[in-house]
């Protein structure tokens, strides 16, 4: 498998602290690389679907085929999909802005719909080994989306609610999904969070099945037993991610983030 990557930016960008864009990513070789050193995935910041691929190793990294047209370049075959909708999106989204946060490696969607400011919050984190997807509204009871799961063409199912599980030969993926206050709406193959203000999405990838029966300890020691405290929760997994990606990556450069991606 390969993971070919291709330096967008580098001159201009070199010494930024965030790369920002207006408009979401127009293909995925300009997409925003995530990555654990596990577990690799991009965002593009679409506001109707977004689909998260899922990588659990690449292979090295290559020079520009054309170094006049720089950008970034994934090959190889995911080996899942998470599939994220935002509901009642049929309005124009305004004041757009995707942000890669060189300092810390987040990734961030801003933009209003519907009288409502939106922010989305993307990173994968290496001390708790999770792709995590945080939403909040300025707007109470504006935030609406579904998510699925996908390993090559073998859709997810529910369980406990608000768990999508899904497995294929030597892969298994499971995706927590908390609402911040209201309940979710399980489906056979999907979970939809409707009227919300936040909620988090946690979502674990691993050859071994028997890694990822439940919501690992270590994460449960930040909200306690039960249905977790989202606010703690996120929070909690905000200061350990940034902790360990400032140890890894003390140069705010993009070669930099893509360093802290690959360890």
């Amino acid at each position: 498998m390969r993971w070919t990557v291709v330096l967008p930016f580098l001159c201009h960008f070199a010494i930024a602290e965030e790369l920002a864009f207006p408009s979401p990513a127009a293909s995925a070789e300009l997409a925003f690389p995530l990555g654990n050193g596990a577990l690799f995935s991009r965002l593009a910041g679409d506001t109707k679907r977004e689909t998260f691929p899922l990588w659990t190793e690449l292979a090295k990294i290559d020079q520009p085929a054309d170094p006049k047209k720089p950008s970034l370049g994934f090959t190889g075959t995911a080996r899942a999909e998470l599939i994220f909708d935002w509901l009642d999106a049929e309005g124009e989204a305004t004041g757009y802005q995707r942000q890669l946060h060189l300092t810390d490696g987040l990734a961030t969607v801003t933009f209003k719909r519907g009288g409502a400011g939106f922010t989305w919050t993307t990173f994968i984190s290496k001390p708790d080994e999770l792709l995590v997807l945080h939403l909040r509204t300025d707007k109470p009871g504006s935030l609406s989306f579904r998510v699925q799961l996908d390993a090559k063409g073998r859709k997810a199912k529910v369980e406990d609610r608000r768990i999508l599980f899904v497995e294929d030969k030597d892969f298994a993926t499971r995706a927590w999904v908390y609402p911040m206050e209201s309940d979710v709406t399980p489906g056979e193959n999907e979970i939809t969070v409707k009227g919300e203000g936040e909620a988090l999405i946690l979502l674990a990838a691993t050859a071994d099945a028997a890694k990822i029966p439940r919501l690992p300890d270590r994460i449960k020691a930040l909200t306690g037993e039960g249905h977790p405290d989202t606010f703690a929760l996120w929070n909690g997994l905000l200061e350990r991610h940034r902790k360990a990606y400032r140890e890894a990556n003390q140069a705010a450069t993009f070669p930099g983030h893509l360093d802290a991606v690959r360890k």
